[in-house]
Parts: structure tokens; sequence; C-alpha cells
């Protein structure tokens, strides 16, 4: 007799060992031709058949680790739970886009999408390097080589051990799945974006890293500039969806809580904003070469280090991000390439980047007085201050753990909006008045002339949407006297500061569509960044009018009651209490404005099987209008337990004193086989109370590999759950819940959220018209025309904007 429980499953299917095989081994091979690419640049003067051979390497590899994605999306479609990242992520009944999303939701997918996407960056982006191949093929191969090398480790192909049963592997048919919170709609669309824009960051590296060992740091500038305003965009646009993501799942009534997660995508972003200006500059003037060096390579370097925080574990219980810690091994690679990155590029920068930037720079002085270029300089310093103060914030869990012993602690919400603002303000104030200002030098009275117009339409409009946002019907619900705390324990009218903070984003959107305007007829490509600051400024209204006039009311309702909060009167409708672990599950309430219109909320609400608890998942309820969103959040009930569970055996009669109370075990009932995910175990019951008699039948049904009880009614006001029953003999353990159970609810008032998703699709498109425009049409020159662009000292393109 076989007592191996898995015996009974079948045989797994060839094909799939051999597709998991291959995947595996397809990784493998990544890393070959990876250091086959990287010695045959290097080398390529000892052969002419060398850098040939470097270019197929390289291809090789990457379209290896295109299909090695390819192998692990067809085992997860085909639910092959043998493999072991498959039976952690994935389950037979999920449905097919989540199926395929569960390929990025944990550490090994998401590395192997980084990968990915990275590959095909680099393959297009080496198209058209011309001089700079070489070079960038070795960043890329070294790279790229460096992430297969962690995927070996960190490999999402490998068999679980119990399946594999006296040499022949077994088919489990079923998996643990994805966790219920990640089942969004989000998660389909959101990793890929983000990945993608990742995966971007390594061009500008690659193209600033061959630029020096080339010494031709003039021609890189155009041929990396559609490279970096594509990254800026498609990053931007991934940053927004996670903040939406958060919005609509994390219950905070926010989109964004500067979380270290959180930071580790944005710091990038604006580093690979301040290139893109620095672009610009170059591109008119022939000037800030050694610092576009820099400014190309630190998006991908902080990314990375960002990426060493979040897989190490030293984000872990202060992110609401959950990682995995990684392979010991796959740090260890990932620790070594982070710092011959670091190490690496600093020792190459001042080894011949710096010096042959000096040798191509313009000799002539910059313009006295007010002009872009100088704007330009001051914009990017303060946003790359912004960008360092963010990255020490997101690294503080590491610096407080080192300085207390190990205690992590983290960067309040508060303390940012506090330190940010010293940013904002100048910053956005540039990003309004510095399109107007030329390349040579203007006087004060000139821009002045010039912004004139634009400011005074931007405080009409600001009078209008003072009068709108007081409207009684559809404005603000601001309270009188509220007040916002400032630095040094400054408090200042809440009204009064909102009005400083909303005119900044109005300027800036006005000045922007204003120079849109005027530039179509003239140039139509470039009103891309024009649009994408209208579209930044519109966002960032969004956010600060969103939560700086936020309100918010915490209240408790009773199951069967109504309560009324902000105006609004709740009252609660039902919940399914036998569907406590379905992540479906709605508690419905009837909601009435202060209008008197009515409609249905329905926040989720459901238990996650966690270690040796279940934990409670909620999900808010979002009633959009034009204006403002009703946001209703709802945290599990709370109710109170009887203390002493009640043990009964088949046809015992037991009386409770403490209910007046009897209860008798009337029959022991079982559905479905025991052992699978059907099986159901349940006891009839009959309860005595106040000369009535009452039924219930609690069950226990198989779910994640545990026994899940529901809750159905025993009397009035109580309801019962079957805890455990003895195999042997039938006894049954009961637990009586008393009294309604207590709902707690936040509701809030979030006004003009609109504005947010509005204004990312502004910023996104902005990016793309920008990207499209400067899209390349030619390749770089060939070696024998660098020396004579080393020694240029100015490149004319059309209108300098993003």
């Amino acid at each position: 007799m076989n007592d191996n429980p898995l015996a009974s499953f079948p045989e797994a299917a060839g094909w799939s060992l051999w597709a998991g095989s291959l995947g595996k081994g397809l990784i493998i091979a990544a890393i070959a031709f990876f250091l086959v690419a990287v010695l045959g640049w290097i080398f390529q003067a000892r052969h002419i058949l060398l850098p040939r051979l470097a270019r197929i390497g390289f291809t090789v590899g990457a379209l290896s680790m295109v299909g090695a994605m390819g192998c692990l999306v067809s085992l997860f479609v085909t639910d092959q739970f043998q493999f072991e990242y498959i039976f952690q992520h994935s389950a037979p009944d999920t449905s097919l886009p989540y199926k395929v999303a569960s390929v990025w939701t944990a550490q090994q997918g998401s590395f192997l999408l980084w990968a990915v996407t990275s590959s095909v960056f680099a393959l297009l982006s080496l198209r058209k390097a011309g001089v700079y191949t070489r070079w960038m093929g070795v960043a890329y191969s070294f790279f790229l080589g460096t992430l297969a090398s962690i995927l070996a480790y960190e490999t999402p192909f490998n068999l679980m051990k119990e399946v594999v049963v006296h040499g022949k592997v077994l088919h489990p048919p079923f998996g643990t799945g994805m966790p219920p919170l990640l089942q969004n709609y989000w998660v389909v669309i959101h990793p890929p974006t983000i990945f993608t824009g990742f995966g971007s960051l390594v061009v500008p590296f690659a193209f600033a890293f061959a630029a020096m060992m080339s010494r031709n740091v003039v021609d890189w500038i155009r041929l990396v500039r559609p490279w970096a305003l594509t990254s800026l965009a498609i990053l931007g646009l991934g940053v927004a969806m996670g903040g939406l993501w958060a919005y609509e799942t994390q219950n905070w009534g926010g989109f964004w809580g500067w979380d270290p997660v959180e930071n580790v995508s944005f710091v990038p972003w604006l580093f690979v904003a301040t290139f893109i200006h620095g672009i610009i500059v170059q591109s008119t003037k022939g000037r800030w070469m050694k610092a576009n060096l820099w400014l190309g390579a630190l998006p991908f370097i902080f990314f990375t280090y960002g990426t060493f925080l979040t897989r190490s574990g030293l984000l872990d219980n202060v992110s609401v991000h959950s990682f995995a810690s990684m392979n010991r091994s796959a740090l260890i690679i990932l620790e070594c390439f982070l710092a011959t990155v670091i190490v690496g590029y600093t020792a190459v920068y001042f080894r011949r980047g710096k010096q042959a930037a000096i040798e191509a720079s313009p000799s002539s002085p910059e313009d006295e007085g007010i002009q872009r270029e100088g704007l330009y300089r001051i914009g990017i310093l303060m946003v790359s201050l912004l960008a360092v103060v963010i990255a020490i914030g997101m690294s503080w869990p590491w610096f407080s753990a080192l300085l207390q012993g190990g205690e992590k602690s983290r960067v309040e919400e508060a303390l940012y909006h506090q330190v940010v603002v010293w940013f904002f303000i100048p910053v956005m104030l540039f990003m309004a008045v510095t399109p107007f200002v030329s390349w040579r030098a203007m006087g004060v009275k000139e821009i002045d002339k010039r912004v004139r117009q634009v400011l005074y339409i931007t405080i009409g409009l600001l009078g209008f949407a003072i009068m709108a946002l007081a409207n009684p019907k559809h404005g603000i619900h601001s309270v009188p006297g509220d007040t916002v705390d400032f630095l040094f324990g400054i408090k200042l009218p809440l009204f009064g500061w909102m009005s400083v903070l909303i005119f900044l984003c109005m300027f800036v959107a006005v000045a922007n569509t204003w120079r849109a305007v005027e530039m179509f007829k003239r140039s139509k490509g470039s009103i891309g960044g024009f649009i994408a600051h209208v579209g930044l400024a519109t966002l960032l209204g969004g956010l600060i009018i969103s939560k700086g006039f936020e309100q918010k009311k915490d209240v408790t309702l009773p199951q069967g009651g109504s309560v009324q909060a902000l105006g609004y009167t709740i009252a609660y409708k039902d919940l399914d209490s036998t569907k406590l672990y379905d992540r479906n599950n709605k508690v419905l309430f009837t909601v009435t404005t202060p209008d008197g219109d009515t409609f249905e909320a329905r926040p989720a609400l459901f238990y996650v099987h966690e270690g040796d608890e279940d934990k409670p998942t909620v999900w808010p309820h979002i009633e959009r209008q034009w204006s403002h969103d009703m946001y209703l959040s709802v945290s599990p009930p709370e109710v109170n337990v009887w203390k002493d569970p009640i043990e009964l055996k088949v046809g015992e009669r037991k009386e409770i004193p403490a209910f007046d109370m009897v209860v008798t075990y009337l029959e022991s009932t079982m559905e479905g086989e025991p052992g699978t995910p059907s099986a159901k175990f349940g006891a009839k019951l009959k309860f005595e109370w106040q000369g009535k008699e009452y039924f219930a039948h609690p069950t226990l049904q198989m779910g994640e590999g545990q026994l899940r009880p529901d809750f159905p009614d025993a009397l009035p006001g109580t309801k019962v759950a079957l805890l455990q029953k003895n195999p042997a003999d039938k006894a049954a353990t009961l637990q009586l819940f008393y009294s309604p159970p207590q709902f707690p609810i936040t509701l809030f008032y979030k006004p003009m959220t609109c504005l947010v998703w509005f204004g990312t699709l502004i910023l996104f498109l902005g990016g793309l018209i920008s990207a499209w425009s400067r899209r390349l049409r030619k390749a770089a020159p060939e070696p024998a025309k660098v020396e004579e662009a080393e020694h240029a000292t100015e490149i004319h393109a059309p209108v300098p904007v993003a």
C-alpha cells in the first residue's frame, strides 16, 4: 500500500519539463553569450571577425532572456504546478490575465521581466549606435550578464522536491495562488509598464559610458535624446500608475505616501528629468558635457541601488510593499555589480570622460545676465538636490538600523511634505518663467514684458478657481480656520497656503500652454515638452487639492444600524458571512448624499490565511464624481466572542448558562472527498432559547491548505463557528459570537481627484510627442568623423524643448 499522499497525482507532461529545462538552460546560455559579447567587443582590434561575433553573441543572449520569459509564461498559463514558483503564485481557478500577471508578482519573475525589457531596449538602441556600439555593447552585456547570473540562482524554473517521486515528476492539480490583495487589474498593467521604464534606464547609462570610452562626448547627446524622453514618459506613467493602484486598494485614502519602495522608482525619474534638460543645453549651446556624463548615468545607478535596498530585506517592516529576501549568492552578485558600476564609472569619468569633455567644450564664456542656460542650471540643481534628499529618505531604514542597533525606522510623510516644499516652489516658478527666457542674456524688464500677460491670466483664473472652490454645492467643503503645519512649528492658514500652491500649478500650466500655442506653427514637434509640463502641473494640482482639502471622519457602524459622517448617511445593508474567505466578498452599505441621492457602497472584506492566523483584507469603495471622490474605507468588524469554546459529541445536549441556552449536536455531515479542495465537514445543531428552537449548520471547508469556518446564525444576535472536528468520533468544537458586529468606517472627501488622472494622461502624451519628434533618422558618425565632432563648439538643433 502506498501511503504517499502525492501518489494519486498524475505524471507531469513531458513538454512542461522540457520547457522548464529550456528556460533554465536559456538563462545559463545567456551568461555565456553575454561573456562572449563582452570579450569580443573589448578585444575587437585583434581580429576582424570579433565585432561581428560580439554582436551575434549579444543578440542571441538578449533573445535567450526573451525566450526564457516565453517558457515561464507558457508554464503559468497551462498550470504547471510542479514548478515551485508557479505553485506558490498561481492556481487553477485564476483567470488568464492574472495567470500571466502572476509571472511578475514575485522576485524571480520581476528580475526576469527587468532583464527582458532591458534586452529589448538594448537591441533597439544598438541598431543606430554607430561609433558607440562597441562600448555600449560592453555595458549592456555586463549588465544583462549580471541579471542572468542572478536568475541562475533566483530561477523560477525549479521543480518542487516533493513532486519528484522515484524518478518521476508528478503534477499537483492545485497551487497556492496569487495573493488576493494583488488580484486587481492594476497588477496586469502597472508592473510591465514600470519595468519597461526601468529597462529603459540602461540606455542613457550605456551611452554615457560609451561616450567616455570612445572620447566622443558630443554626438551621443543627439542619439540618446529620444531614448531619454521615452524613458521619462514610460517611467513617469509607471510611477503614476503605482499611485493610482495604491489609491484604489491600499485603503489609506491617498495616492502617494512617500513609501521607500515608491521612492525607489521616483528618484530615477527625477534624475531622468534633469538629464533631459541637460541634453537641451548641450544640444543648443554645446555646454554641460561633464554634467551630462553623470546625469545620464545617475538614473540607472540609483535604480540599481534601490533594487539592492528592496531585495536585500533592508526595507522589511517599514514598507507597505513586500519583497522576499534574495538568495544569498544572488544578493552578493547584485552587491558586486552595484559596487563595480559606482567605482568603475567614477574611475572612467576621471580617467577619460572629464578630459574629453573639457577638450570638446566651447572656449567662449557664458553670457552675462539672465538667460535660459542659467535658469536651467538652477532648476537642474534644485531637482537633483530634491532627488538626493528623497534618496536619503528612502535609505533611512538602513541608516537607522546601523545607528540604532538594528531597529529600523522610516521618514514620515509629514516631514517629506515640509522638506519638499522648499524645492517645489522655486522649481515650479522656473518651469513657468524659463520658456519665455531666451538663450541670450535678457534684462528683467524684457522678461517681465513676456511673462506679465501670463501672470495676469493666471491670477484671473485663480480667482475663478477660488470662487468655484467656494461653491456650496460642487466646491471644496473646507472647515473655516483650518491651518497647515509648516517648519519650525509655524501654522499657516490652510486656504491661503493652498491658494499659493494652486497658483504655482496654474502658472506652470498657463505659461506652457501659451508657449505651446506660440510654437505650434513654427515647430510642431517642439510642443511635446510644453504639453508634458502642463500635464505635470495638472497632476500636481490634483494631488495638492485632493490632499490639502481632504476631509476625513472615523465612525463606527453597528450591523443593521446607520450613522452620519461629513453630511452623508451610511446604513448597513448586508454581508455574506459564508464567503469571508472569498476575495470577491463585499460589505454592502446604502449611502445617502447631502443632496438626498443614494448609492450602494461595496467595499471588499475578506480573510487570507498567513502562517498560523487569518488576516483581514479590505479594499475601499470609491464613488467618483467630477468634483470629488467619496472614499469609504471599512475595517474588519469588531465582535464579542464567548471565551470558552463548546465541545460536543454527536447526539450530546449541553446547557450554556451564560446564554441561558441549550445546544444539541444533531448530526455530523461531510461533503466531497477528504483531502481535496471540495471537502466540507459540518455539524447540524439545534439551539433552544427563550422557548424557541433554532437550527444551524456550521461547516469547515478546505481552502489554501487550511480548513475555513463559516459563520451562520445560531439565534438572534449570535453566530456560531465550527472550529474543528475529531476524525475519529466526529466530536465538534464550537465558538459562539454574540452582539451585532461593529464596523469601523473611515469616510474621506477627496476633491478634484479627476485632475490626477487627467494630468497623468497629458504628461504621458507630452513625453511621447517629444520622443517621437526627436526620433533618430540616421546613425552616429563613423569613426573617421569622430575627431572632427570632438572639436565642435556648438550644435544647433530645433527649438530647445524637451
